[in-house]
């Protein structure tokens, strides 16, 4: 602190000095331009007036063209030092008699330092009179004069505002100072029992008590405050440990929530699994009825036909001379192929026998798997946006455009699981931009639209002007297996049917035929469904 005093000081008479000599140069200024001001008004205003005399006094010369009296007349400026010519014009403009330095033909004038008046008497002019000045020297010692004053009020002013400021930096800057070495005090020491000098004037004694009951609360603030400082070390040292806690419990969170997503995706492929094996099941069946009714009951007839041929066919058979060979035959080769039916209906029944137990399995298996859906209520939009950003990352056609409609405004809440619908609306989208590339009309578009709402479900339509359904195919479009493309495996809307039945809704399809486009329409509950959610 003792190094910023005589910085306060020295700015305390700095700013005094600046202050004065501000003052004292912008009224210096002002004055001096005036004084010169009316030391050049008044030298013109005595040119202007010995101009005159002269002018009355060389009136008669000039009238009577008397040169030498002129000449006298006009001597008689050299008494005045600051004349340094003087021309008397006739009424035709040429010069007549002159004094001092020669002049040419009148000129635009300066009226400080020329004048130009007429001669005459009476009304009657007999010419004109040029008078010349050379004012500088007087306004240069004018100026000298004033400018001396100036210098000296300058000074003066200046040693008193020293006097003053010395004054001002014994009654408030001292004090100030003193102020600031308490405030640096208990800055660099912390110790608030420093306490400030009132002394100065009324105003800073009224602060110096000010800062020293700051001060005192301060110190006892300071007191409360190490006291919670401990306290909040304490707190801070609890939750460090409540949040490793809860970190380790967010790992576990994760790890069960990777677990329950594996089960989530083991549980579609073992539904999968089971509706291809109820196919295989029914398949078999099929076979083995056939096998066991019809074809078996066919070769048991032509076997007999052969065995024991009716009167027709026997006197045939007898007429022949191969008649007995070929049924002989005959008869062997059904009785072969009696056998081969056999075996088949035994192998038949052990592949039944295995798709059952492969059935018990996976049946098992979804039990294990199963994971509750987590049911929620949210904005629909939100999850088509989601369906949207996701289904951009495939590659699509550069001119395909995806729309966004709606009947009413947002929000559009339904109360469903929210990964089981943007997974369907996903598979709904892929279908739709597989259908417009196939059909690749002029303008391809997908639209999405949401609604119109009814009390207890909110639709979300999926729109394409691809190659459409045949009215015959719709019926079937979402069985499994069934499927309109050459590559797919007809699961998808399989799948995304059923998740809809189990989230309390219904996925719909309309088509107005081959070429004119589809429309997947996936209903969802408005609220909660009266029955459970669980796959």
């Amino acid at each position: 602190m003792t190094s910023r005093s005589p910085a306060l000081r020295r700015h305390v008479l700095v700013f005094a000095l600046l202050m004065s000599g501000l003052v004292l140069v912008s009224v210096g200024a002002i004055l001096f331009v005036h004084h010169l001001g009316q030391a050049r008004a008044r030298l013109s205003a005595s040119l202007q007036s010995t101009a005159r005399i002269i002018a009355g006094n060389a009136s008669a010369a000039l009238a009577f063209r008397d040169s030498a009296a002129a000449a006298e007349i006009l001597s008689s400026l050299r008494h005045d030092p600051l004349i340094v010519s003087a021309v008397l014009y006739d009424l035709q403009g040429a010069p007549f008699v002159s004094h001092g330095r020669p002049l040419a033909e009148p000129a635009p004038l300066d009226p400080d330092s020329a004048v130009l008046v007429d001669v005459g008497n009476q009304g009657e002019t007999y010419g004109r009179l040029l008078v010349v000045a050379d004012n500088r020297a007087e306004l240069r010692r004018t100026a000298l004069t004033w400018a001396a004053v100036y210098g000296a009020a300058f000074v003066f002013t200046l040693l008193v505002a020293l006097v003053l400021a010395a004054r001002f930096q014994r009654a408030v800057a001292e004090p100030i100072v003193s102020l600031a070495r308490t405030a640096q005090d208990v800055t660099t020491r912390r110790d608030y029992s420093v306490r400030a000098e009132p002394r100065g004037p009324a105003e800073v004694a009224a602060l110096a008590e000010a800062i020293n009951t700051m001060l005192l609360e301060v110190g006892r603030r300071d007191e409360t405050l190490a006291r919670q400082l401990v306290a909040l070390d304490q707190e801070v040292r609890e939750r460090k440990a409540a949040q490793d806690t809860l970190r380790e419990n967010t790992r576990d969170m994760l790890r069960l929530s990777r677990e329950a997503g594996m089960a989530e995706v083991a549980s579609g492929v073992l539904h999968n699994i089971g509706n291809a094996l109820n196919s295989i099941n029914v398949s078999a069946e099929l076979l083995a009825d056939h096998l066991r009714d019809r074809a078996r009951s066919g070769l048991d007839s032509l076997r007999e036909l052969f065995r024991s041929p009716p009167p027709k066919a026997a006197a045939v058979f007898a007429a022949h001379a191969d008649g007995p060979a070929l049924r002989d035959y005959a008869s062997a080769c059904a009785e072969h192929t009696a056998a081969h039916f056999t075996r088949a209906q035994d192998e038949l029944s052990a592949l039944r026998a295995g798709v059952g137990h492969l059935k018990e399995i996976v049946a098992r298996q979804q039990t294990l798997a199963k994971a509750p859906r987590r049911s929620e209520s949210f904005d629909l939009e939100e999850v088509v946006q989601e369906a949207l950003l996701i289904d951009k990352t495939e590659t699509h056609a550069p001119s395909l455009r995806i729309v966004r409609t709606s009947d009413g405004p947002g929000p559009h809440h339904v109360f469903a699981d929210r990964a089981a619908v943007a997974q369907i609306l996903i598979n709904l989208l892929a279908n739709a931009r597989a259908a417009v590339a196939a059909a690749a009309p002029a303008e391809p578009r997908i639209r999405i639209h949401l609604g119109p709402a009814s009390p207890t479900h909110l639709p979300v339509s999926v729109i394409d002007n691809g190659v459409g359904i045949a009215h015959d195919q719709l019926v079937s479009i979402f069985r499994f297996g069934f499927t309109t493309k050459s590559a797919g495996h007809g699961f998808g809307l399989h799948n995304a049917a059923n998740t809809a039945r189990l989230l309390g809704g219904a996925l719909r399809v309309h088509s107005d035929g081959l070429g004119l486009g589809a429309t997947f329409t996936l209903e969802l509950p408005r609220q909660t469904p009266g029955f459970p959610h669980d796959a």
